[in-house]
């Protein structure tokens, strides 16, 4: 059976004007997601190629721009929030939205091309340039969901859309945008402010969900933002772009001030970051607060004061980094693994209960008075409890940047809680996965900030005193108060357990009731609490 949409000519466009595109898209394989994308790319390149009149071609691109953005939402959960690196299906996947959205862009510098010597298209300049720029955003947003590094040229391509763009007076005109403006309209200079803040929130320390608020958060307030080359007289936050630079927003004063250098005015976004902090600080509902419904998935005042910092504080540059003497660290991946290597080797038990012993553990009590390390190697490798080595980058302030060796078994993902030791022996420390980024070379780099302390294993449980009786206990750390460092004493105990204010039980020699009193870090697989 044919897999070529009806209409399709053999070597040639499926359709000859916008009309006709209509109906072919409309004839696509929607059962059949891959393949969809697969002829839509095909179409779009047929498009490129052909000498379709130029309204026409524009005519057909917003069609096929809808198209293309209901495949990609179909196609994201097999790349987005997935551990790294992912498997063969899903980077071939993830490449084929890719290569849409690359033949997308070149589709409407295409048309734009057309526009200097057709009146008729000229008149959509400004809708033109939005587009170009909006598809050079989501090739930088599809690479970042998957932690892999861009070409730089994008920044490039971007900051010359908008200069010229500007040059013609476009950047302000309202164009029709329903796929990524809120009130369905947007113009040159919303799209390119959205791009760069977007870019300037860090997107490799994110995990999907925090990705996901964060965009839906600029589409919310991004038209409060101006772009111009000075600032405001009461602007009092700003970022700053060099226009003739590969790189992204900076703060002003790292930006040499020139005929190159824009300033987006971030003053306003400041003023709604800031009322909603202070809400959330003050225990109001987060309902309460015009957040994007995105925000129940996150922990929204974490997310919003890391945003401030980036988009309106100007965060200082971060401190240069050192190549320690070590090349190695063990890494142990999960609270169950964790918890049996920084215990020196037993496995957890429920601490009310006891546990009937093994023969081979009864035997070794018989004859030696103890469980022989022989024995607790050999549960080890039963419970394949496993140690990787990772290569060390570099280290800088309690940070340490490893590449995992292509021979690893373990995924890795933003916010997940993770032991480490440097080199081969010595004690292992608490941390998580702060940043992730896929070179373009492949090797997957991983940034793993340490908690302060050496952790102490202890077990957790929710504190609910109607199920307190059947509750299990589960692996959970104590880290120390650091009184010099003003580092109160913490908790790590797994994802989901522990909500401010309410109870949490801890056992070390007994059980303790408690109350949480602060989320210092809610990852992906766990929490870092304070009680009291």
């Amino acid at each position: 059976m044919s897999s070529t949409p009806p209409g399709t000519r053999e070597g040639g466009l499926p359709f000859d004007d916008a009309r006709g595109c209509k109906e072919w898209l409309g004839a696509l394989p929607l059962t059949n997601i891959p393949q969809a994308q697969t002829l839509l790319h095909e179409g779009l390149r047929g498009l490129s190629a052909s000498g379709m009149a130029g309204l026409e071609r524009l005519k057909c691109l917003e069609t096929m721009r809808d198209k293309i953005a209901y495949l990609q939402g179909e196609q994201r959960a097999r790349y987005f929030g997935k551990s790294l690196p992912l498997s063969t299906n899903d980077t071939d996947a993830w490449r084929t939205g890719r290569a849409l959205l690359e033949e997308m862009e070149a589709g409407y510098r295409a048309v734009a091309d057309a526009a200097r010597t057709d009146a008729d298209l000229a008149k959509h300049a400004a809708l033109i340039a939005q587009r170009v720029i909006r598809y050079l955003g989501a090739q930088m947003l599809f690479h970042a969901i998957v932690y892999r590094r861009f070409d730089p040229v994008l920044w490039l391509r971007l900051h010359k859309q908008y200069r010229d763009a500007e040059q013609a007076g476009l950047c302000g005109e309202r164009v029709k945008d329903s796929l990524e403006s809120e009130d369905s309209a947007s113009s040159v200079e919303e799209a390119y402010a959205q791009v760069v803040m977007l870019q300037a929130a860090y997107l490799s320390e994110l995990g999907a969900n925090e990705i996901d608020f964060t965009e839906a958060l600029l589409r919310q307030w991004t038209r409060k933002v101006k772009v111009a080359m000075q600032a405001p007289e009461r602007s009092t936050h700003a970022l700053a772009v060099d226009l003739e630079r590969d790189i992204g927003a900076r703060p002003p004063a790292q930006v040499e001030a020139g005929a190159n250098r824009r300033i987006l005015d971030t003053s306003p976004v400041s003023m709604s970051l800031r009322k909603r902090i202070h809400a959330l600080k003050g225990e109001e509902d987060v309902s309460t607060l015009g957040l994007p419904t995105q925000a129940t998935e996150v922990d929204p005042l974490q997310v919003m004061q890391r945003l401030h910092k980036l988009w309106c504080d100007g965060a200082p540059p971060r401190p240069a980094a050192r190549v320690p003497d070590e090349k190695t660290a063990g890494m142990v991946f999960g609270l169950g693994d964790i918890h049996f290597y920084v215990t020196g080797g037993k496995i957890f038990e429920q601490p009310d209960k006891k546990r009937e012993l093994s023969s081979r553990e009864k035997q070794d009590i018989e004859v030696f008075g103890r469980v022989t390390e022989r024995t607790q190697s050999m549960m080890m490798t039963e419970h394949k409890f496993t140690v990787e080595n990772w290569s060390v980058i570099d280290e800088m302030l309690g940070a340490w940047r490893l590449q995992r060796p292509s021979t690893a078994s373990r995924g890795v993902t933003i916010g997940k809680v993770v032991a480490m030791r440097v080199g081969d022996s010595g004690s292992f420390f608490l941390g998580m996965v702060s940043a992730l980024v896929q070179e373009t070379d492949g090797r997957i780099v991983v940034t793993v900030t340490l908690f302060p302390g050496k952790p102490e294993p202890v077990a957790v449980r929710a504190g609910d005193a109607r199920n307190r009786a059947n509750a299990k206990w589960s692996e959970g750390f104590r880290l120390p108060e650091l009184a010099k460092l003003h580092v109160p004493m913490s908790f790590v105990v797994p994802g989901g357990l522990a909500h401010r204010g309410r109870g949490i039980d801890i056992w070390t020699d007994a059980a303790k009731e408690s109350t949480v009193y602060e989320i210092l870090e809610r990852g992906a697989d766990f929490d870092r609490i304070t009680i009291f």
